[in-house]
């Protein structure tokens, strides 16, 4: 059977959905990024130590 009624509102729930979830995203990022602690980037690398061996 084909039925011509339209569903109203089958779209906006999953998409306000979405929007409170990217907003909540974006709030967390604002709170977080405001903090501006230098130790939390930094990336420990070894530092190649250089032989004797003249080359």
């Amino acid at each position: 059977m084909i039925y011509s009624e339209e569903k109203s509102g089958g779209l906006a729930v999953p998409l306000i959905a979405i929007l409170l979830a990217i907003a909540g995203i974006l709030a967390v990022l604002v709170a977080t990024g405001g903090r501006h602690d230098s130790a939390v980037g930094r990336v420990w690398v070894p530092q190649v130590q250089q032989q004797g061996s003249g080359q």
